[in-house]
């Protein structure tokens, strides 16, 4: 409910996932002592668990009537910045 009675939810919604991967460039030198010899390691694990936030919340939008129209993920490995953009279409107002 909105503020002023029934709000309509938005025809398209934009989510993205894993822009905290830019942090490593605001201060490379504490992202290298955080994270040591487990970069790799550490980068796999987010990777999973990165892409199960994603199917869980493609799964919760499904339920409130919307679809992915696209998906696209930025990535640059060298610098070790990847991140994904999903766009939700509304194809049936929620109940």
């Amino acid at each position: 409910m909105g503020l002023f009675g029934d709000a309509k939810p938005k025809r398209v919604v934009i989510k993205e996932y894993g822009r905290d991967s830019f942090l490593g460039l605001i201060n490379p030198i504490m992202t290298f002592l955080i994270l040591g010899g487990r970069g790799a390691n550490y980068r796999s694990n987010y990777q999973d668990r990165l892409l199960q936030k994603m199917q869980d919340d493609a799964a919760e939008m499904a339920g409130h009537g919307y679809r992915i129209v696209s998906s696209r993920e930025y990535e640059r490995p060298a610098l070790g910045i990847s991140y994904f953009k999903v766009t939700y279409e509304l194809v049936e107002p929620p109940k």
